[in-house]
Order: structure tokens, then sequence, then C-alpha cells
């Protein structure tokens, strides 16, 4: 506890010591606590003003209780928010057991006499069998679980039978257990626009109020990965690239419905603007109250986008019924600049709602974006993940989803999609089977475009200060819809050319679409291999599924790093994370769970 103490301490030290020739906009540690608070305030009222109405998420309910009682905004409701959410019967599921178990402790001089009481007996009769069925489910519940035990070591025994002391010591060995194993191959349920927010919720809880110092501690070091996990993928208020866990209705927009996680990048980073209105923001509520203060590196990460960069990343294998030790992780390939991204993923396809790769660029205009997929859907591919029966499967995950059988859906990873990328260039193949119920390929083209342009099979695109180019590898067919066009590649053997631009790296528009068409392409479709040579030299040799050369060199994923770019590195099984920015460098070392602080006129 004493290094966190020591670290906050050379901080604030460290006020004017900070690389300006960077240009960050946080130039110094005051400027970006002070922004930091201001942006606190203005999430903590926009929520503290909202309302629940019958018919909304329950969990709303909660947290806009919290929010209102921390602020002393309309007190009385808050309270009786929290009131009803104990009285009524509406099981408690991971949500409701982790957000009640922060009340509690959080609002205990705010609350009632005998309130804590009430959700103490509450919490009791939904600690059953069930600790969760994905990552996120699992913290909170074990967040709540330990924190239980802690609070009310005695006398309490759990609906399974388990008493508070034994949940306590269970829930620790298994957030010890995922901090391990996150930190050494990788995590799981990794990236995702929504449930990221969770996980740093969880943690800051541990964090204020875990009486263990190791736990606290250790709950510290895990909110400053989960943050630097995210800044080198940060643009303008997007998180770009492939994720994990997306939802059907998010991964076409950019400024507006675009996960819970991006808030929480607008409270820690900034560079963007915070809609309350949109879905689900009452979730930053809490992250406001809770008042987390990351290290300004973090921020400066986020916001330095003078010149370009690659960030690669490795993930573990998606958990599941059907995954052995053997499958292989995911790796993440990023190429991130000023005014664009590409990102991408290959290996493991991580289940449902499963984004894959995409172009964002930086717009004020919502679906500045643009990626292709195989929109699959079979038992098969559900069955390694879920535990059902072959012949219903399908059935019951779209009564849950019912996005999961549109032929035309944008989210879902197929395993007949190989996907390789060098910097601003990408070349996805697809090699759909014939007993596939969706043999097609769909593209996504908003209507933000400003030009598209079709010449020599190649698609040419310009919007804000970005041009792309698209070559399709067979002939596709335009469909209109309300935001956007849908191009459609209907052969089984199919694939995508992507390159993409800065409007300065070229004297128009049509220079940039001259130098594409100039660029040398060989194409073999019955063996799906695609030899190009970028606007940059680059030679890119690809061969479903997974032979791919760089100028003549092959990718070999398994030397690729935990983190690796300029400004996040970790040796896969090291555990120690090292983030830099400018002259300062912070080693967060999960072997021993310290940190260490460094600040130098040169760093080598």
């Amino acid at each position: 506890m004493k290094r966190i103490l020591l670290i906050f301490i050379l901080l604030s030290l460290q006020i004017c010591m900070c690389d300006l020739s960077a240009q960050p906009l946080y130039p110094t540690t005051r400027k970006y606590y002070r922004q930091l608070e201001e942006r606190r305030q203005t999430i903590l009222h926009a929520i503290a003003g909202m309302t629940w109405m019958k018919g909304d998420d329950p969990r709303k309910r909660i947290y806009l209780g919290i929010v209102k009682l921390a602020t002393g905004v309309d007190r009385e409701k808050g309270y009786q928010f929290l009131q009803d959410t104990v009285s009524d019967s509406v099981h408690w599921g991971s949500f409701h057991v982790y957000a009640m178990m922060d009340a509690v402790l959080r609002l205990k001089d705010r609350l009632p006499s005998g309130f804590a009481e009430k959700v103490r007996e509450r919490l009791v009769l939904s600690f059953g069998r069930d600790k969760g069925f994905t990552e996120n489910h699992k913290l909170q519940v074990r967040t709540a679980r330990y924190l239980f035990g802690q609070t009310w070591p005695n006398g309490s025994v759990f609906a399974n039978g388990t008493t508070a002391a034994e949940a306590k010591q269970e829930a620790e060995n298994w957030i010890y257990n995922f901090i391990n194993r996150t930190v050494s191959v990788g995590q799981l349920e990794y990236d995702s626009v929504n449930y990221h927010a969770i996980y740093l919720l969880c943690f800051t809880t541990l964090y204020d109020f875990a009486e263990d110092p190791l736990m606290r501690q250790k709950a510290w070091l895990m909110m400053q990965l989960l943050l630097a996990d995210w800044v080198p993928e940060y643009l303008k208020g997007n998180w770009i690239g492939a994720h994990s866990r997306e939802k059907y209705n998010q991964v076409t927009h950019t400024v507006l419905n675009c996960g819970v996680a991006v808030p929480f990048g607008y409270l820690f980073f900034g560079d963007c603007d915070f809609h309350p209105e949109l879905p689900e923001t009452y979730y930053v509520g809490l992250a406001a109250v809770q008042g987390f203060r990351p290290l300004p590196l973090l921020a400066s990460i986020a916001t330095d986008r003078k010149n370009s960069y690659v960030h690669r990343e490795t993930k573990a294998p998606r958990r599941g019924f059907g995954i052995s030790t053997s499958d292989l992780p995911t790796w993440k390939y990023s190429y991130i600049t000023a005014n664009y991204a590409l990102g991408s993923s290959f290996g493991d396809i991580t289940a449902v709602e499963n984004h894959r790769w995409d172009l964002t660029w930086v717009s004020q205009k919502d679906g500045s974006t643009c990626f292709f997929i195989n929109p699959s859907c079979s038992a098969k591919q559900l069955l390694k993940y879920f535990d059902d029966k072959p012949e219903r499967i399908v059935a019951d995950i779209v009564k849950q989803r019912p996005y999961y059988n549109d032929p035309n859906k944008w989210v879902e990873g197929s395993p007949f999609e190989k996907v390789m990328q060098h910097e601003n260039t990408l070349i996805a193949l697809y090699n759909i089977p014939k007993n596939e119920k969706n043999r097609h390929v769909n593209g996504f083209f908003s209507k933000i475009i400003e030009e598209r342009t079709e010449e020599d099979g190649w698609i040419f695109c310009a919007s804000d200060s970005v041009y792309f180019a698209v070559k399709p590898l067979t002939k596709g067919k335009w469909f209109e819809e309300k935001d956007h066009f849908r191009l459609t590649l209907h052969s089984r053997k199919t694939g995508v050319i992507m390159e993409v631009a800065q409007e300065s790296e070229f004297p128009s528009f049509a220079a940039f679409r001259q130098q594409i068409e100039s660029n040398s392409l060989r194409v073999d479709l019955k063996k799906l291999h695609v030899v190009y040579l970028n606007s940059r030299g680059v030679q890119m040799d690809f061969t479903y599924p997974n032979r791919r050369l760089v100028n003549g060199s092959k990718i070999i994923f398994k030397n690729w790093p935990l983190f690796g770019g300029p400004f996040v590195n970790s040796k896969k099984g090291s555990k120690l994370i090292e983030i830099r920015y400018g002259r300062e460098k912070v080693i967060l070392d999960f072997n021993n769970f310290s940190v260490k602080y460094i600040v130098a006129d040169t760093l080598n």
C-alpha cells in the first residue's frame, strides 16, 4: 500500500515535468486532474437529474439511486429507488448483487437505519449456485460475495448452503486467479465496448472498500491495467478495431449508441463529447461517484495522436464448453493515426458478439466506420460456447438474441473469415462451406461518406479527412438501407482489400485513386491467394487460411507480446506491464504487486 501512496506523491511532484514536445492534451498532472474533476461533475449533474419509470431496466433504478443519494440531488427519490429494489420480486442477478453491495458500503451514512440489514437479507437469498456465466458476471458476483463476507462475516448462510466466510475465501481466490490469468495470457472477455466498464466498476469498488491492503493494491493495479489496455486504441472517444462482446445495434455507430464503456472514456480521457441521453449511461454515474484517479500519463497516451503507430495485443482463448487449452488465442493488430484507425484480429473468434475488424475515422457525424462480415449462424459454432442440445441451440439463442438469425446482421465472428493487416492495408478472405446457412459477405458503407465512386473494380471513398479504397474480389450487389449502403458478395470464395490514407498524404482524391489503381495486384480465387503491393511499397502475400507474408517475411503470431507498441508493452508470462509516455515510465509488477515510476530525460 505504501508503494501506491508513493506513486501519487511522485506524480504530484511531476506537475511540470512532462514532455511538452509530445503536445499532449494534458501537459501537466494538475490540468489532467482538474479536467477529470470537471468531467466527473458534468456526469454527476446529468445522471442525478435522470429518473426511472416503470418498464425501464431495473438495474437503472439502482444506479440512479446511488447517484442521487451520493450527490444529494433528489435524495428522497434516490432512496425510494433503492427501497423498491429491495422490496420487489425482481430476481437479483450479478448486476443487482454487485451494485447493491456497493450501495450499502458507499452510502452507509446516508441510508436509513435498518436498510443495510434488508439488503443483507436479500443478498443471502440471492447468493445461490449460479456465480455467473460470462466473465463480467463472475467478477460482479465475486466482488459482492467478497465484500459481503468482509462486512457480515458471521451468521449468514447463503441459499446454496455456503457460509459468508467460505464465500469470501472462494471469491478472493477467484479474483486473484482472474488477475493472474489476465496479466499472464490476456483477458478472456477482452476490449468489450460494453463490459469493460463493469470490470472498471468492480475493481474500483474493491479498491475503495477492501480491508485487506493486498487486495486493495491488486485492485488499484488492475484499474491501471484495464485503462492501459484501452488507451492505445482510443481515438476521439471511439474504441477502435476488433472487440469481443459488442452488441448488434452498436457496431455500426461511432458517436451514438456505441457502447456502455464510451462515456467511461469521456470521464477518464476526454477529447470527446458526453451524451447522457444515450442508452445505459447510468453506469458511468457510479464511476463518477467512485471518483477513481488514474495515472495521468494514461490520458496523455489516449489523446496524443501526433504520430501514427502500430499496437499489438494477445488475448486468451474465449472460455466455453467446447474450447480446450489447445485452441488459438486472439491476436489483435491496430494501426492508429490522427484521423483514422484500422484494426483487426486473428485466431479464435471469441464466441458471440465478436467484431473482427474495421476502419474508423474521426468525424462529428455518427457511423464513421467501414467493414465486411460473413454473418455466420450455425449450431456448431454456438455449441462451442453454450451448453445446450444441438437440435435446439439456435432457436434458444435466437430467443435471447433475435438478431442472430438475421442474414444481414453486422456482428458475430465467422470461422470462415481470415484477416491479414499491415499498417494501413487489410486483406480479408472468406471460404464459406456449401452447407452454411449464410453463404455471403456483407460490407457496411455509411451514408455519411461524402464521395463514393467505382473504378476498375475498386470502390473509392472520401469522408472528412480520410480516403479509403476497397477492392471486392468478386462482384457484389448494392442495397440501400436507412443509414447505410450494404454491399453483398454472394460468392462463397471471396474477399476484400482495403487501403486507407489521411487526406494530407495525397495532393487530391484523384491522386489517391490513381495511385491505388497503379498498385500491383494478383488474385487466385481458386486457391484464395492474394498478393498486393500497397501505396507504401509494402507487399502483402496472403493465402487462406493462415499463410501471411509481409515483404517475404512470415508473420509468426506465437512471438507476439501481451502488449506491444510505443506506449504499452508486456512480454507474455512476465506479469510486468510497462507504460511509457514522453519522459515518464510506469511499470506495473504483478509478480510482487508493486509499481515503479520513472522520469528521465531519455528512456532507453
